[in-house]
């Protein structure tokens, strides 16, 4: 069974902040140093300490002390003269992903193969799962970014949150519904208890519509129970028989098949139009800070570009996200989803109102709501027109 894990982005149980400095005690007089300077020197320690003092026609003089400050000037020389390599400041800029997959793997592939910061973007991807865990920390400012299934944001902005899609990744449910052998319909569900990990997350959602859709009521004909561990978690759960159904995509559906468990349905060839996974942040940031914002998505639509065109770097990069060494599976992920990488992200009013639909029934001012309050083209619009994305276009 495959485990997942970040080998190469933050997950939010890791401390986020250094260590404050530690306090240095000043030199007085001939009181030694009880910090050494970090600086490695170029004589030995005996030799430093014959040098130390040194007799001048009865005078004592540091010679230490001027070798210190030969480094030191040495060092803030080479700190403060210009790189042109890289003499643009990044910006520090935090993503929490919604969930682990090879669908969600755009961002912390273009961050490893250093796509970001060719803009300036120092990118941390957080791994913090779908749902209210993410929307708390984009509130708090504790991350600048929420990538993950659009049902949950737009639901938090209809709740008054001040929050906006920038990018919609996808217009298409990209699951498959899996259930134990037995289960040959969804009509067999009735009464089993299914999960899509937790409330707001984008496979939730794609659960509950299916249900709906075959005449089930979720939480009434069927029991939802929440899961860890993204799709890695469902699928062990359906394995060893906790749940009846739940939501897949590739590679977790491929080793569902293998395990013998049944699909009822691939939601990608339905005739659902539905916002999938999205960016998103809170409006006062994204007014605060337009160009970073701009370097953000230029980060990520060449990341959507390297996805697409670079098969084998891009395989090298989700095995290591999901934590796989199984290059078929990976390769299984990466054939599914590499046709739905658009080369712009924009979202758009059906997608948007097919979500708002969807959560009529628990709050029901989303029927009047109009879609294109909940998202803003504007800054893919200006990047698209300044002719950044024309040669990703023609390479697609």
């Amino acid at each position: 069974m495959l485990e997942e894990s970040r080998p190469f982005f933050r997950d939010r149980s890791v401390a986020k902040f250094p260590l404050p400095l530690r306090e240095r005690e000043r030199v007085r007089g001939d009181k030694k140093n009880q910090a050494p300077s970090r600086l490695p020197s170029p004589l030995g320690q005996a030799q430093c300490g014959e040098l130390s003092r040194t007799t001048v026609k009865g005078e004592n003089v540091g010679v230490g002390g001027g070798l210190l400050n030969f480094f030191f000037l040495f060092a803030l020389f080479v700190l403060l003269t210009p790189n042109q390599g890289n003499s643009q400041t990044k910006e520090k800029v935090r993503v929490a992903l919604g969930s682990i997959s090879v669908n969600t793997s755009v961002i912390p592939v273009g961050h490893q193969y250093g796509v970001f910061a060719k803009y300036g973007v120092d990118l941390e991807p957080i791994y913090m799962g779908g749902g209210m865990n993410s929307l708390a920390a984009v509130t708090s400012n504790t991350v600048q970014f929420l990538s993950a299934g659009s049902t949950a944001t737009i639901s938090a902005r209809l709740g008054g949150m001040d929050i906006v899609m920038l990018t919609v990744q996808s217009n298409k449910l990209d699951y498959s519904v899996f259930a134990a052998p037995e289960i040959k319909s969804p009509q067999d569900l009735k009464g089993k208890i299914v999960t899509g990990t937790r409330p707001g997350a984008s496979a939730d959602s794609a659960l509950r519509l299916y249900l709906r859709r075959a005449g089930l009521v979720p939480d009434k004909d069927v029991i939802f129970i929440a899961v860890g561990d993204s799709q890695q978690g469902r699928l062990n759960a359906l394995h060893r028989g906790s749940v009846s159904a739940t939501v897949l995509a590739p590679p977790f559906s491929g080793m569902a098949k293998q395990f013998g468990l049944r699909e009822l349905a691939d939601l990608r060839k339905s005739d659902i139009e539905y916002a999938g996974s999205s960016i998103a942040g809170m409006a006062s940031y994204i007014k605060s800070q337009p160009q970073l914002v701009e370097n953000f998505l230029k980060g990520y639509i060449e990341s959507l570009h390297f996805f697409r065109t670079q098969k084998e770097k891009t395989l090298a990069g989700v095995m290591k996200f999901l934590k796989m060494n199984d290059r078929a599976r990976a390769e299984e992920g990466y054939n599914y989803y590499v046709d739905m990488m658009p080369v712009m992200p924009y979202a758009n009013a059906a997608g948007v109102r097919a979500v708002l639909q969807f959560l009529v029934a628990g709050q029901p001012k989303a029927a009047t709501a109009s879609p294109e309050e909940f998202y803003d083209n504007s800054f893919l619009k200006k990047i698209e027109d300044s002719g950044f994305t024309k040669s990703f276009a023609s390479k697609r």
